[in-house]
């Protein structure tokens, strides 16, 4: 019988999966947005229903905003999750621990573990996320590390942590579109995190604004920090 390393079965794993992100057709967001208010800067949200992980569908809100300055410089500010710590509202950190696939080439989906820790009122949030970067279609895809998974991460020598007790999921995607000429991009965020166990109401809506409104509002101020650094240049 023929026997399989452990190391050539990952290996294969990630092979499938990242053919499959790469093969699949990109889903895309058909909002009629008010465009005065686009342009103006303002955060629009939605709520829509889409399918995610599982059976069924589950209701969503979307962010979508304008961004002034091009696709590529907003996709390399959208790859490097680890500076977003210092921008977003409520995230101590992001740090990526183990690269399987590197992000920024458009002939290849990148793919990374990314392990965080977000600040919610009075509850500290541990996760990893696997993340998938589609340079070519301008998206990234994110899943909840679960606790099997960790298993067999760690089980492959690629150390990492628990997430913490009560945190069912996280998980969503995000990408862009040119605006006008060109020069201004349009940004779409779509995240679900959910909990296993009931929360208040007040802290179900402060951690909706962590991940939604707080979290566009740091990108933007990312990208507008890049812009006046090479501005600087």
């Amino acid at each position: 019988m023929l026997r399989v390393s452990r190391a050539v079965t990952w290996c294969i794993f990630l092979l499938l999966a990242t053919s499959a992100f790469a093969k699949a057709n990109p889903e895309k967001f058909n909002y009629e947005l008010d465009e005065e208010r686009l342009l103006a800067g303002e955060l629009q949200v939605f709520e829509t229903e889409f399918r995610v992980q599982g059976e069924g569908k589950r209701k969503r809100v979307v962010g979508v905003m304008i961004l002034k300055a091009p696709p590529d410089r907003v996709w390399e500010v959208l790859e490097d999750w680890d500076a977003m710590g210092e921008f977003v509202p409520g995230l101590e950190y992001n740090k990526t621990i183990h690269v399987f696939e590197p992000p920024g080439s458009v002939d290849k989906p990148g793919n990374s573990l990314i392990e965080g820790q977000i600040r919610v009122l009075y509850l500290t949030i541990n996760y990893t996320l696997d993340v998938k970067f589609d340079k070519a279609n301008y998206r990234q895809e994110w899943s909840f590390v679960t606790d099997e998974q960790v298993r067999v991460h760690n089980r492959n020598n690629i150390a990492v942590k628990v997430a913490t007790a009560g945190l069912k999921n996280i998980e969503g995607f995000e990408y862009i579109e040119p605006y006008g000429n060109g020069s201004s991009t349009i940004y779409y965020y779509a995240p679900i995190v959910e909990t296993s166990v009931p929360l208040p109401e007040f802290v179900e809506n402060a951690l909706t604004r962590s991940t939604l409104n707080g979290y566009m509002e740091g990108i933007r101020e990312m990208v507008d920090t890049l812009d006046k650094r090479k501005a600087e240049r």
